[in-house]
Formats: structure tokens, C-alpha cells, sequence
């Protein structure tokens, strides 16, 4: 039982402290379901970050702070079409 809840726990804290990058990662190529992502990332992330707010041991809530902040950055990205250039050229390179 110990070696689960320690393995659980490495789990939840390395997908902690990857969570701030998953925002600006996912659907690269697609505008509405990166917005989308962004926005489901943002809400797990301040869900997270409040509910293991006192918790300073592994500083989890400082990364889920972080995610809510680059998705936001994502956010305003795909609303205000700033990707579109470069995903066009990327659709249309030469191989």
C-alpha cells in the first residue's frame, strides 16, 4: 500500500510540474481546440492551485500558477489570431 501511494504521488507531482508547459503544447495546428485546451488547463490549474495552496513542501501550487498564467498567454493568443501566420507556414513548407 505505501509503494502505491508513493508512486500515485510521484505521478500527481510530475504531472504537476509539467503542467505549465501543457497549455502552450497542445493542438498546435488547431485553433479552436488549443483555445479550448487552454482554457480546461486554466481551470484544473486554478482548481489545483487553490486546493494545495498551503502546501510549501514541493511548491505545487507556485507550478499550477504557472499554468494559469501560460494558458492565459495561449488564451489571448488564439482569440486574437496572433498563431495563424505561423501555422499557415507551417502547413504550406516544403518538405
Amino acid at each position: 500500500m505505501k509503494l502505491l501511494i508513493m508512486a500515485l504521488s510521484i505521478v500527481f507531482l510530475c504531472a504537476a510540474y509539467a503542467w505549465p508547459v501543457i497549455p502552450l503544447l497542445v493542438y498546435p495546428l488547431n485553433r479552436r481546440r488549443g483555445f479550448g485546451a487552454a482554457l480546461y488547463c486554466c481551470a484544473v490549474a486554478v482548481f489545483f492551485g487553490t486546493a494545495f495552496r498551503y502546501t510549501t513542501r514541493f511548491m505545487v501550487s507556485d507550478f499550477f500558477e504557472a499554468a494559469v498564467y501560460t494558458s492565459a498567454v495561449r488564451v489571448i493568443a488564439e482569440a486574437t489570431g496572433m498563431l495563424e501566420k505561423p501555422r499557415h507556414a507551417w502547413r504550406t513548407r516544403r518538405l
